[in-house]
């Protein structure tokens, strides 16, 4: 910093008392922007550090989100396979209940069947036993 001489009362003293002004204006400026670029570079640092800490705070919210969002395809794709086994199960009872009603009739055929049989037997048997009847008195008779 230079001294200008301000003792002087004529124009030039006047220019140097001038001169001097505006240097200590030009001090105080400068001052003030120092201690501003100082406050700005403070508030630059604690916004660096916030974000920062923004940063490392939404990370894990945004790593959970992405396993809630795996874990959901896994759901979707379960849900999807439990659903075409529920399909394919129901295929196979209406398959087991055609086949159990084409067992039942073929089972009630057998019985008819059966019963038709004894009948027959039952025939069969009378006339064995008229037959037996018509032998036996064929053979007591000579």
């Amino acid at each position: 910093m230079v001294d200008v001489p301000t003792n002087r009362r004529d124009e030039v003293g006047d220019l140097f008392h001038a001169l001097a002004d505006m240097r200590d204006g030009l001090q105080h400026l400068v001052g003030d922007i120092r201690v501003s670029a100082d406050s700005i570079q403070l508030a630059s640092t604690e916004v660096a550090s916030g974000n920062a800490d923004l940063s490392q705070r939404t990370e894990l919210p945004a790593s959970n989100l992405q396993q809630t969002s795996s874990a959901l395809e896994e759901l979707t794709g379960a849900v999807k396979q439990s659903a075409e086994s529920a399909h394919e199960a129901n295929q196979l009872a209406i398959s087991a209940s055609t086949a159990a009603q084409c067992g039942s009739q073929v089972v009630e055929q057998v019985v008819s069947n059966m019963s038709e049989i004894a009948a027959s037997s039952l025939k069969i048997s009378d006339i064995i036993g008229v037959i037996d009847g018509i032998a036996f008195q064929t053979t007591c008779w000579r």
